[in-house]
């Protein structure tokens, strides 16, 4: 709403009202600057009171007809601003009614960041708890690759003294053969030809 329908429908509330119209009394109702009240009571009332002025001293028998034609005239200009002042105030609902309806939006797209939100937390836990769980089966893998590998350096060991062991036994056996190869046959008696 513009200052000067603010002042205008102010001014139709106070002149409906019965109240006196000053610049102060206008300036309080309106809300706006006492400056912005003065230009506008000297563009649109004439700076006139509340009351009714006294129409000017034309002449005597004229006088009550000139005060009657003034007083209607006052009466259209307050009737018009009361007029501009209800037309503002139907835009000021008008707005405020959308101004209700995208706070009522904006509630509801928050309620729903707030459950995206708590929807997100929970995976993100699940996702940690399941880490956890990657990570113990990852600790126990790992013990088990240090366990397979003593085993195996162990059964690598025993491999190689059972190879030295198989390797010696094998030597004493050649050098057994060897030594029964060489060995003198037994002679036979010289009394058996």
């Amino acid at each position: 709403m513009s200052t000067s329908q603010k002042i205008a429908h102010a001014y139709g509330e106070l002149i409906a009202r019965g109240d006196k119209i000053t610049v102060r009394a206008l300036q309080k109702q309106a809300g706006v600057r006492i400056g912005d009240v003065a230009a506008w009571m000297r563009d649109h009332a004439g700076g006139a009171g509340g009351d009714v002025p006294e129409a000017p001293d034309l002449s005597e028998p004229m006088a009550a007809m000139v005060q009657s034609v003034w007083a209607a005239a006052w009466k259209r200009a307050a009737e018009k601003a009361y007029d501009e002042s209800a037309s503002a105030l139907d835009d000021a609902r008008a707005g405020e009614a959308d101004a209700l309806a995208a706070a009522d939006r904006s509630a509801a797209e928050r309620d729903e960041a707030v459950a995206a939100r708590d929807v997100a937390l929970r995976e993100v836990e699940q996702l940690r708890q399941h880490v956890a769980q990657l990570r113990e089966q990852l600790e126990t893998a790992q013990q088990n690759v240090r366990t397979s590998q003593a085993a195996a350096e162990e059964a690598d060991r025993a491999r190689v003294r059972a190879e030295a062991t198989s390797d010696t036994l094998r030597e004493i056996l050649d050098a057994n053969r060897r030594a029964t190869n060489q060995s003198p046959a037994p002679q036979e008696s010289e009394g058996t030809e």
